[in-house]
């Protein structure tokens, strides 16, 4: 199983929100990709919120209106599963709320905000929680989110357990 966490920027790519779609056409040709390999496509809560506030910023209000619509029906299709990724994270819980506030020092020096924090937090999660995982990554158009990858999860985990035991 291969995992990707859509970062804000994939998200405004998709969308084509004006002035936050540089990418555009390279990201839709690796959505198409997700697709076709059946990835698993994680929407990250701090993904939907960042999105929508870059919607509500766009200065055309018929570009606004219509970019809104069509996020609007992304996070119907998400509520009801139709979607082709799943929420994930969509409450903040007391361990990540102490993971931002132990780390937020550090992220605030390399200009990393809370809402790339908390998509970092669910990636590291879900990462050393969830079985079958072969690669996960975060999938982003912005360099400080790109590291974050990992290779060959699951036979890991089952190595680290068979050691510790």
């Amino acid at each position: 199983m291969n995992v990707k966490f859509i970062d804000t920027s994939v998200m405004l790519n998709l969308l084509e929100v004006p002035e936050k779609c540089s990418d555009s056409s390279l990201v839709k040709e690796q959505w198409k990709e997700c697709l076709a390999k059946k990835d698993v496509l994680i929407m990250p809560l701090a993904t939907i919120i960042e999105t929508g506030n870059h919607i509500a910023h766009i200065t055309n209000g018929h570009a606004r209106r219509e970019i809104a619509a069509k996020f609007g029906e992304y996070l119907r299709k998400t509520a009801e599963g139709e979607a082709p990724w799943q929420l994930y994270g969509a409450s903040i819980e007391k361990d990540e709320l102490l993971y931002i506030s132990d780390h937020i020092e550090e992220f605030a020096t390399r200009k990393v905000g809370i809402g790339d924090m908390s998509i970092i937090y669910a990636y590291e999660h879900y990462r050393d929680e969830m079985p079958a995982i072969g690669t996960i990554m975060i999938w982003s158009t912005d360099l400080h989110l790109q590291g974050y990858q990992a290779y060959n999860v699951s036979m890991k985990r089952r190595r680290n357990l068979v050691d510790n035991d």
